[in-house]
């Protein structure tokens, strides 16, 4: 009682993806240890954000999509632009256990 908002992050498993690190925007500290624990040096240049990477798809910028799991189609807050973009894509690639709408959207 009175303990305030819960935000329950459960689509996709959005939570437990950053808390493993999955970031458009990997922190440097994280790419650092990450680097050292695998002795690599991970790329440092800044990904796409969901918003950002469907406006890239939508500039012919971005070729390929690899969706693990989810349901960019659905889940994105405007379906007909989202699918638009995944339409303009080269390569449509979805990893899931079950299908959705999102795999009716392929490249072209």
């Amino acid at each position: 009682k009175g303990a305030g908002l819960c935000p329950v992050r459960g689509h996709s498993n959005v939570q437990g993806n950053r808390t493993m690190g999955i970031d458009e925007k990997p922190a440097k500290a994280f790419l650092e240890a990450l680097g050292n624990h695998f002795n690599f040096e991970p790329p440092r240049a800044a990904g796409h954000n969901t918003v950002e990477a469907l406006n890239a798809m939508l500039r012919d910028e971005v070729k390929v999509l690899i969706a693990l799991g989810g349901n960019l189609a659905a889940a994105a807050p405007d379906s007909p632009r989202t699918e638009e973009a995944m339409s303009r894509c080269g390569l449509t690639v979805h990893i899931s256990t079950k299908l959705n709408r999102s795999h009716l959207v392929p490249g072209h």
